[in-house]
């Protein structure tokens, strides 16, 4: 498989699970930031989907890497994906059809695991989770938002 392929077999596996649990998905253009747009609940969650089908020697056991960057259009430059352009990463590691769903918080270049870690993790629980750690940061942001700044007064 080439990388394209391999890219693309991740999108439609994780694509199943998606569809499984939202109420509504879309897929988008390739220029998007995000791979999906999923709506639950009448909310809508933007998923970006990496997709890793090779292993790397650590310590004496296998890792898998996913790299989180995205290499900017006709630079040659890569930036990372900003909190308000991706909701959820989806992991995917191929040869095991394996997908991990995380929210897009403190995750840096990229996102690595212990094959025996991947093997073990639950994509649907995964999903859940990330969908509900989400919905916590967006309800404290918008807390914050909504709060009056308390200025000093001078008597």
């Amino acid at each position: 498989m080439n990388q394209n392929q391999v890219g693309r077999a991740g999108e439609y596996l994780t694509a199943s699970y998606l569809a499984r649990y939202f109420d509504e998905l879309f897929e988008c253009p390739p220029q998007s930031r995000y791979d999906y747009l999923s709506v639950l609940d009448n909310i809508s969650y933007k998923i970006q989907v990496k997709t890793s089908a090779s292993t790397f020697i650590k310590n004496s056991n296998d890792w898998v890497r996913w790299d989180i960057k995205k290499k900017v259009s006709n630079k040659n430059t890569i930036r990372l994906y900003d909190k308000n352009e991706v909701d959820i990463f989806a992991f995917v590691y191929l040869p095991l059809d394996k997908v991990i769903f995380l929210p897009n918080e403190n995750l840096g270049k990229t996102y690595q695991k212990k094959l025996e870690f991947v093997k073990g993790f639950n994509a649907v629980e995964s999903l859940k989770t990330a969908i509900e750690i989400i919905n916590i940061l967006r309800e404290r942001e918008n807390d914050t938002e909504s709060k009056p700044a308390i200025r000093a007064v001078s008597s």
